[in-house]
């Protein structure tokens, strides 16, 4: 369900599609039209002025793309806060490499080559402008309207004096869409009890006669009824601003099921079984070939290094923590000799208990490869939160109250917190802060995208010799 507000802003969505999809048309022709008189010429006899049905596939196809990218990309309303926070070069780049992707596609699969060339990069070379030239045009076209779209959006806001002039700034700009700011009431207190401000309101109402009311001070039930009945006796839709009751909480869901109107203060992505589906076709697709291809002279390799410096087992396991604080038997290459008797302790720069090489294999995270068969048994995967000991966990746990948070998706070979740099040995509590929060982070944003851009990032970071890795 969306309010008032949203159904607003959103709404022009489709408009803008249509000015883009005019745009796209209009590089076409600007193209073909060009290609007629611009050398050299590539047809046998001089084009014709309309354009046969093989040229419209670059504009059909081009159209089609547009579509599926607002579809995919520009969903949830975040089309219109790009355009009205100004990112409006940036949403047209990303539209013309995405169309352009498309269309090399189509001509790599079918290979046609009765297309003109000339015309093809024409295209291209026109697609962006063409988008930047639609969308500047359509929201001047919307400035000088924007008085007289009709049914106006009036809006009162109810905040306190810190963030009334927050709420002005974001409401400056919206005027293009019909939408009005009548008025800003400010209350001096954060007493519930306190009924000024609402007696302040009932007389806005029946001055401004608004659509809507944002109130952005704190409230409770009782609170939340007056308002309503204050504003449903005026014909004025209400909607309330969590952030003074909840804080600022970036995961913040809204979702009602039959009797229950629920605010959720935490995703969960992969509770999805579609989700974790995907992700463990990524986990297997990729852990696959390694184990069969690059672990076996992984192992012969360190089993020979193993064998010169330091004789023992090749692997090295250990319990850690999973899914859910469940646990698991971790593999690694050994890189320390055996039976130092500390392996609780967490190994640093220059460690002693390191064998010849063995600082090398865990620089690289050579040593890390073996749990791609983690990943095949199903208790890892490959991006995730990195497992830690029961015992460290316990610690950790106390330095951070979020630290359970992490455990409610599989343990993974790399994370986001690894790819930002937080990876090696533990030495504060704001080392610990800064991992848990990017795990958090990454257990409530998961996307496929996601998974792809750590994996790719995680190679980079590999070879950059993080000082902190040993």
């Amino acid at each position: 369900m969306q309010d008032s507000l949203n159904q607003r802003v959103r709404g022009w969505t489709p408009f803008f599609v249509i000015v883009d999809a005019a745009a796209v048309s209009a590089s076409f022709f600007c193209a073909y039209t060009l290609a007629r008189i611009v050398p050299p010429f590539s047809y046998p006899v001089p084009m014709s002025w309309v354009p046969p049905m093989k040229e419209v596939m670059i504009l059909v196809l081009g159209v089609l793309a547009l579509l599926a990218h607002a579809a995919i990309w520009l969903r949830d309303g975040h089309y219109m806060q790009n355009l009205l926070n100004r990112r409006r070069l940036s949403t047209c780049i990303s539209q013309g490499i995405f169309i352009s992707v498309m269309l090399f596609v189509y001509l790599a699969l079918w290979r046609d080559y009765e297309i003109s060339r000339k015309v093809f990069l024409l295209s291209l070379m026109l697609l962006i402008p063409a988008l930047w030239i639609g969308k500047y045009l359509f929201m001047s076209l919307l400035k000088a309207l924007g008085a007289r779209v009709h049914p106006k959006l009036r809006i009162i806001a109810v905040s306190d004096e810190a963030s009334a002039s927050d709420t002005r700034r974001w409401f400056s700009n919206k005027q293009l869409l019909g939408i009005h700011l009548c008025d800003v009431l400010t209350s001096r207190t954060d007493d519930i009890e306190d009924d000024t401000i609402e007696k302040e309101l009932d007389e806005a109402l029946e001055r401004h006669q608004p659509n809507l009311v944002i109130w952005r001070l704190p409230t409770n039930a009782a609170r939340t009824e007056r308002l309503r009945l204050l504003s449903e006796s005026h014909g004025t839709h209400l909607a309330i601003d969590l952030n003074p009751i909840l804080g600022e909480m970036d995961a913040v869901q809204v979702a009602e099921y039959a009797f229950m109107k629920l605010v959720s203060l935490h995703r969960h992505p992969l509770v999805s079984p579609s989700h974790r589906f995907l992700k463990r076709v990524l986990d297997i697709a990729i852990s696959l070939p390694v184990v069969l291809f690059i672990l076996p002279w992984l192992c012969l390799g360190v089993a020979v290094l193993h064998r010169l410096f330091a004789p023992g087992p090749l692997f090295f396991k250990q319990v850690r923590s999973g899914a859910d604080g469940q646990k698991f038997h971790i593999l690694k290459f050994r890189t320390m000799i055996v039976n130092h008797g500390t392996e609780g302790k967490q190994a640093r720069p220059g460690d002693k208990r390191l064998i010849v090489g063995g600082g090398l294999l865990r620089k690289l995270s050579i040593d890390e490869i073996p749990q791609f068969l983690n990943v095949l048994q199903g208790t890892m995967s490959v991006v995730g939160p990195r497992p830690h000991m029961p015992e460290h966990d316990a610690l950790f746990s106390l330095a951070c109250h979020q630290y359970p948070l992490r455990q409610s998706v599989k343990p993974g070979l790399t994370g986001l917190a690894q790819v930002r740099g937080f990876r090696g040995p533990i030495d504060d509590e704001i080392e610990i802060r800064q991992r848990v929060h990017s795990d958090i982070e990454y257990c409530q944003n998961w996307s496929f995208g996601l998974d792809l851009g750590i994996i790719a990032r995680t190679f980079f970071h590999v070879f950059s010799f993080h000082a902190k890795s040993c």
